[in-house]
């Protein structure tokens, strides 16, 4: 009998009288979490679990509905594209920070500059610095002036911007500090500990002013638990440390399934899990040169197996053409994936003059080598032996940044920011493209389709970019990653009111 399922058994008679699931009657929900929360700052903390939290604690001037596909107010109650470069916002007169100070224009403008300060550094200043100046036009209403045309522009406000208090941020010695020492936004939670080893505690803003159709709060309070092994925190929800954790592998969660006292719920996410190849060759694999090569390697994987049985959720998703989804702005093909066909992989790659096959080297994020394992089975049968290496974030970003992936796996939050433009960022910004030979055709259609505000005429520039991307083999999208939640009975996963494919703390509550 494994370990886990000793766990399993040992705890259960223990969940059934365990006086911690009564957290519902204090109306606190208790969430084991992997990473220490030191800060919780959109634009200094680049980890998912903290955007969980944040993304509700502060807010943006605006929101964008998924299943709509369009935007709506949060701070901002109305906008006016002045000209292509020109947005004017009026603000919300009735907010207040989590500490009480008055919401205004002030704010947004103190925000700005500050992520514009040219001493500032940020992971991600291209967020940002597109933005030529943001002014005051009166005590709620503010100009913001871009330094070109950007299609983008309120998606990147929408997804990439959140608004401080001025006046805290004028106070302390170092603004960066914002998320750590003061994190106050005007969201519908507020934060009332943050403590590396205690964890997060957020609750309830009674004072809360917003739409109710785009903000909720169904929890009071919600207890971040730092827990950064697995077993543990299966322990502590079997004997009532915990009330939901997320990510739960496939097996695991159908074994914890089996106790009467736990639930599992599967949900979409916006995590695309994609392979690609270095088709310039700069690895030292020259035969990834040949686009019938990677054809070839791409036709090999049975990617609809992979998805039944590795993906966790599998049965939630399909297989995807392209990385994007449906609800992703500009996302259109007509080309798609190819299929599984590991003989005609044989011939493939015979015609391109390797009979006897090729060697690989296939660096996986950690999180998901099962699915690179199971990929390596399949690329196997086509005679393409792969050499599965599991590298941490750090690790991948490195071997990136030095051109020595040969093929890789990885998955991106598309729902942090449903837009093609994100994609593309993702896949050939900056030396990234040289793993694609840095293809004119692609760089063109990304280049045009920045200037072009026209939704429709956007897709149609997209669709040259994603088919290219097809036709020359260089990514294959395998599926989306769903999130696979497990919680005491007690509790609820509710889908996003905007996301079509993420959850943050308001889409948890009480049965």
């Amino acid at each position: 009998m494994n370990v886990f399922r000793t766990l399993l058994l040992a705890s259960a008679a223990m969940v059934v009288a365990a006086p911690a699931f009564a957290q519902k009657s204090a109306d606190t929900l208790r969430i084991g979490i992997n990473n220490t929360l030191s800060s919780l700052s959109q634009y200094h903390s680049s980890q998912d679990e903290a955007s969980t939290f944040y993304k509700r604690i502060y807010q943006s001037l605006i929101a964008y509905n998924e299943y709509e596909k369009k935007f709506v107010p949060l701070l901002a109650t109305s906008w006016t594209r002045v000209s292509p470069t020109v947005l004017e916002f009026e603000l919300r007169q009735d907010t207040q920070f989590h500490n009480g100070n008055k919401f205004d224009a002030d704010d947004v403008v103190a925000t700005w500059n500050y992520l514009l300060d040219p001493n500032v550094p940020l992971r991600f200043k291209n967020r940002y610095n597109w933005v030529k100046s943001v002014e005051k036009l009166g005590p709620y209403k503010v100009r913001l002036t871009a330094k070109a045309p950007n299609a983008i522009d309120m998606g990147l406000i929408t997804y990439r911007f959140t608004v401080q208090d001025a006046e805290t941020m004028a106070g302390l010695q170092d603004q960066a500090d914002y998320g750590r020492l003061t994190p106050y936004g005007t969201g519908q939670y507020k934060v009332t500990q943050l403590d590396k080893n205690k964890g997060l505690i957020v609750e309830r803003y009674e004072n809360f002013k917003g739409d109710p159709k785009v903000s909720r709060a169904p929890i009071k309070r919600i207890h971040g638990v730092f827990q950064p092994d697995r077993q543990t925190q299966i322990a502590q929800l079997l004997t009532g440390g915990l009330d939901l954790i997320g990510n739960v592998n496939p097996d695991q969660a159908n074994e914890l399934a089996m106790n009467p006292q736990i639930e599992v719920t599967k949900t979409l996410s916006g995590d695309v899990i994609y392979f690609a190849l270095d088709a310039s060759g700069q690895s030292g694999n020259k035969a990834l040169t040949d686009p019938r090569v990677r054809r070839a390697i791409f036709m090999a994987i049975n990617r609809e197996a992979i998805v039944k049985n590795i993906v966790p959720g599998g049965e939630t998703v399909k297989t995807l053409d392209v990385p994007c989804f449906e609800s992703t702005i500009g996302c259109a093909y007509t080309k798609k994936a190819p299929a599984y066909d590991p003989e005609g992989a044989k011939k493939l790659l015979a015609e391109a003059g390797y009979p006897n096959g090729i060697d690989l080297a296939f660096d996986i994020y950690a999180p998901i080598k099962d699915i690179a394992i199971a990929m390596s089975g399949d690329l196997m049968k086509a005679g393409i032996r792969t050499a599965v290496q599991p590298v941490t974030m750090e690790i991948y970003r490195k071997k990136q940044g030095d051109m020595r992936l040969q093929a890789w796996g990885q998955f991106f939050p598309l729902g942090s920011h449903p837009d093609a433009a994100s994609i593309f960022t993702l896949l050939i910004e900056g030396k990234r493209g040289e793993y694609f030979n840095n293809d004119p055709i692609v760089l063109k259609a990304v280049r045009d389709a920045l200037v072009e505000t026209d939704i429709a005429k956007r897709e149609a520039i997209y669709q040259v970019a994603f088919d290219r991307m097809t036709d020359m083999s260089y990514v294959l999208p395998i599926s989306a990653l769903p999130g696979v939640y497990v919680h005491t009975k007690d509790v609820k996963v509710l889908n996003s009111q905007l996301s079509t494919s993420n959850q943050y703390i308001e889409d948890f509550a009480f049965k």
